[in-house]
């Protein structure tokens, strides 16, 4: 029998059934034909005896004597089937809904012709449509919906989870307990007043035989009538009773409620997620914070792939996915609508962006030197893409204004050059140069312009521009080596000839009257601030640094920390291992490790490790995402031409191996060997850091001469990019009293521009204040207050830190007032661009959107306003049905139950003995 309880949790039902426990070990047929045995075994038995001992008796009483011992029997064997009474949950899986959002940079693009920024992107457009409309509200009411977001990563990443709004367990009435406690007292007294007037009729059967025994044989048939009202009596008080335990002459009023099994109806509510617990709104800030264009690339297969997966076999009604269909990495689209086929799950997909590519010509890109000497000659180069105009020719200028004075449409500033320049087949870039020749240190913008022909629909694009910084003083640069190895005498060579770099060498096997291609040759190591704080640049090639004072090393990380010193760090072969492998204790050597971006593997668990300095072939550089975008890496004009020089570089024998690199570092190139990993991340090769106000750069072997091979110009352009970045903290000082520092002058889209200041106050001491307030200028002309607080990764005061998103592409300026001093402003630039995959293919890809719809049963709508019809329902709501899922949970047996029925039936199998005994005695049977 079933009987609906009350509610036990959200979106569940209560089920009582009843079962036999002992059927379900019944599993082989010889198991019944045993059972079957004995019962016929012990029936014939019955009936033998009975036979033969009612040859004497009236039919009547021996049919009544037959009757106790086969009631008594079936008591027995009732008893041995075990009945149980159990409660089982029934589980309402509601609906679930997922809806992925691509935030890929091309997701940033804004279609049409309307120019001004207040136009929306595609992504604005998909935020503004989940915020403003009751889109999500709608979809709730049938569906618990989980959004994503997704771009290059390989799993798209869960923003928020909101649950379904119309669940079962929001339409119960509460009054349902009660209802039934009400119909259960009913129940209880019709089952008692049937099963009394049924006792009653049987004492009166019985008393009427007992009258009329002796004078009528018919008689002994009101004997046997009266023992069958009394079974049916006692089984109609049983039923009653066990139908309501709580009432009734086995109703144990003092017993546990089935100890370590509560009733299901009496727990409380089971909640399938976490997230289902209480109702939720959607989060704007959080929405708004996740819905950033940030990703280089656009994984829309991998992500779809993840995400069928994942809801394989659940309650998924289905996928809504918003972008613009272009798959620019990965698994194939097409691959991921089999997926979703096989798993019936549908697509629905919402197509975002215009179907046409652009007319549109852009300054993708201008690049120009963060630093120039008054007098010579630099070259700004600039990246022109167009699309639909192919053959036209247009005009490009270049101005230049003093920092002070911001160049726009209506402040043309000084024209310094310009030149016509024939635009190719879509998306193909082409390059113009300009050479310019600075007069005056100090600061200066120079923006590249396109005239574009009147056919350009998108004119935010026409022009991007730099800060250059002109400088009248020298670059600095120490060179210190273990010895003479072809990696330093190359870089001193290089650096030598280099009119802008003044450099020293000290190079610790050398002897007094030895000559070097230096400007001043060292035998000591610096050993006072005033000679070591004049140099912007240190590079340490295998150095010895246990020939080095312990005073001289506390003054190299002084200048590091505090002065913004660039330190590149050079291992080698012959002393890296013996230092770097010493213990703790040691505070010269534990200022050295400290200094570096890497964590270096003890005395005990370096043999392996070690051993692998040296490798029988060369193996190319493994470069990561941080590496291929940082610029000071390079060896062409563009990430791209530059990575595929990398390609061609057949790489490096030897590195010294590090544990791991330190939090906060980042990681530009790895060792490519598989086999020299010992973990799941092959060794690390380059890595830097901020240490305090400078930067730190480590290189786990001096083998960068190899460039060579390709080209002399690369390993020159190598090294003087390297110093150029990590020096850059001296160069660009604005003020003796604070620096402010960014981790790289040109990223992407969507990547975090992470910022670093070292303040003093009016006395030159470290800064204390909690926080720090500057002024960040994005692309679009707003400001935007930054609080800088100080840094957790330093010991030291006067350390600030925050970062940034980049989210519109263009330049971001960072402006800090000096404490107390607000006359004295520190200024930094980010060049933010588009990569160039996500800009290659603008318009939406109608095709791979159809096909992942039609392909796996869902729909295809295109644009916001497909789905969002003013004054209507959206179509989405209508299409994607419930898959609301039903399971149930079984309970464990009620003990209440288990104790009545025991009851009842040692009531039954005792009453029937004992009445077949006295009726025995009384006509002298045996």
């Amino acid at each position: 029998m079933n009987q609906d309880s009350p509610l036990v949790g959200a979106d569940s039902i209560s089920r009582v059934y009843h079962e036999f426990g002992r059927l379900s070990q019944f599993t082989l047929w010889w198991h019944w034909l045993i059972l079957a045995f004995i019962v016929l075994a012990v029936l014939g038995y019955i009936i033998v005896i009975y036979l033969r001992d009612g040859s004497e008796l009236r039919r009547g009483v021996a049919a009544s004597l037959f009757l106790l011992r086969c009631l008594a029997f079936a008591a027995i064997l009732f008893t041995f089937f075990n009945l149980e009474k159990r409660e089982e949950l029934q589980l309402l899986k509601n609906s679930r809904l997922a809806l992925m959002i691509d935030t890929s940079q091309s997701m940033e693009i804004h279609d049409g012709l309307n120019t001004s920024h207040s136009e929306s992107s595609r992504l604005a457009q998909v935020t503004e449509g989940l915020l403003e409309t009751d889109l999500v509200a709608s979809l709730r009411e049938k569906h618990h919906l989980s959004i994503y977001r997704f771009d290059q990563g390989s799993t798209p990443v869960e923003i928020t989870s909101l649950p379904c709004t119309n669940s079962l367990s929001n339409n119960t009435s509460a009054s349902q307990p009660l209802q039934q406690s009400s119909f259960s007292r009913s129940q209880a007294r019709s089952w008692a007043i049937v099963s009394g007037l049924t006792m009653l009729t049987s004492i009166l059967c019985v008393l009427i035989y007992a009258m009329f025994a002796r004078r009528a044989k018919v008689a002994s048939w009101f004997l046997f009538s009266g023992i069958c009202l009394l079974a049916l009596s006692l089984l109609v008080a049983a039923t009653g009773h066990l139908q309501n335990p709580a009432y009734g002459p086995f109703a144990f009023e003092n017993a546990d409620v089935n100890p370590g099994q509560e009733p299901l109806r009496n727990r409380p509510p089971i909640p399938h997620d976490s997230s289902e617990t209480e109702q939720k709104t959607l989060p704007e800030e959080v929405l708004r914070g996740q819905l950033v264009a940030r990703g280089s690339e656009t994984r829309l297969g991998e992500a779809l792939r993840f995400l069928i997966e994942k809801e394989q076999g659940g309650p998924i009604a289905g996928i809504v996915t918003f972008t613009d269909g272009n798959n620019t990495a990965g698994l194939k689209p097409e691959v991921a609508a089999r997926l979703a086929r096989q798993a019936q799950i549908p697509l629905h997909m919402i197509g975002l962006g215009s179907a046409k590519q652009l007319v549109n010509v852009r300054v993708a890109d201008l690049q120009v030197p963060s630093r120039v000497f008054p007098g010579d000659n630099f070259t700004i180069t600039g990246f022109i893409q167009p699309h639909g105009l192919q053959g036209r020719s247009v005009r490009v200028q270049l101005y230049s204004s003093p920092d002070r004075s911001e160049i726009d449409v209506s402040s043309e500033g000084e024209l310094e050059d310009e030149h016509q320049v024939r635009l190719l087949e879509d998306g193909k870039i082409s390059t113009v140069r300009f050479e310019v020749n600075p007069r005056k240190t100090g600061r200066r913008i120079y923006q590249l312009r396109v005239k574009p022909p009147p056919q350009d629909q998108n004119q935010r694009d026409n022009q991007k521009q730099s800060i250059v910084r002109v400088v009248q003083r020298k670059n600095r640069v120490l060179l210190v080596a273990g010895g003479p190895t072809r990696e330093y005498r190359f870089v001193r060579n290089a650096l030598y000839r280099d009119q802008h770099t003044q450099i020293d060498v000290y190079l610790q096997t050398s002897q007094p009257g030895m000559s070097q291609e230096a400007n001043q040759i060292l035998f000591q190591f610096p050993a006072t601030a005033q000679e070591l704080f004049e140099y912007d640049a240190v590079l340490a090639f295998d150095v010895d640094w246990n020939r080095i004072e312990r005073h001289a090393v506390d003054l190299l990380e002084r200048w590091v920390a505090e002065k913004a010193g660039g330190l590149i760090l050079v291992a080698g072969p012959v002393h890296t291992p013996s230092w770097s492998t010493s213990t703790r204790g040691n505070p010269r050597l534990d200022t050295i490790k400290a200094l570096h971006p890497v964590v270096f593997y003890g005395s005990s668990g370096t043999a392996y490790h070690l051993s692998r300095v040296e490798s029988a072939q060369a193996w190319p550089l493994e470069f990561t995402p941080e590496g291929n975008s940082a610029e000071f890496l390079w060896l062409d004009e563009t990430s791209l031409s530059s990575e595929r020089i990398w390609a061609t570089f057949p790489g490096v024998y030897g590195f010294f191996a590090a544990k791991a690199a330190k939090p906060g570092a980042q990681i530009y190139a790895r060792f490519s060997d598989p086999q020299s990993s010992a973990g799941s991340d092959l060794p690390v090769y380059l890595a830097g850091h901020f240490y305090g106000a400078g930067r730190v750069f480590y290189m786990a072997s001096g083998e960068m001469w190899r460039l060579r091979s390709l080209d002399e110009s690369y390993f020159d352009q190598f090294y003087t990019k390297l110093i150029r970045y990590v020096s850059q903290g001296r160069l660009l000082r604005d003020s003796n009293r604070g620096l402010l520092l960014v981790e790289q002058e040109r990223c992407l889209v969507g990547e975090t521009i992470r910022l670093r200041a070292v303040l003093s106050d009016s006395q030159h001491q470290p800064l204390t204040q909690p926080k720090v307030t500057a002024s960040l200028v994005s692309p679009d002309g707003k400001r935007h207050v930054v609080n800088f607080t100080p840094g957790h990764d330093s010991a030291r005061e006067g350390m600030y830190t925050t970062q940034i998103t980049a989210k519109l592409q263009g330049d971001y300026r960072i402006e800090l007032p000096i404490p107390d001093s607000p006359e004295e402003l520190l200024t930094r630039e980010v060049q933010v661009r588009l990569p160039d995959r996500e800009v290659e293919r603008t318009q939406r890809n109608d095709i791979t959107l159809k096909h992942l719809a039609q392909a796996s049963n869902g729909a295809y709508h295109v644009g916001m306003n497909a789905i969002l019809p003013p004054g209507k329902k959206s179509p989405l709501v209508g299409t994607i049905a419930a898959q609301d899922q039903i399971s149930y949970v079984p309970g464990a047996a009620d003990r209440n139950f288990d104790r009545a029925l025991t009851g009842w039936l040692l009531t039954f199998i005792c009453g029937a003995l004992s009445l077949e005994w006295l009726f025995r005695r009384l006509h002298r049977l045996a």
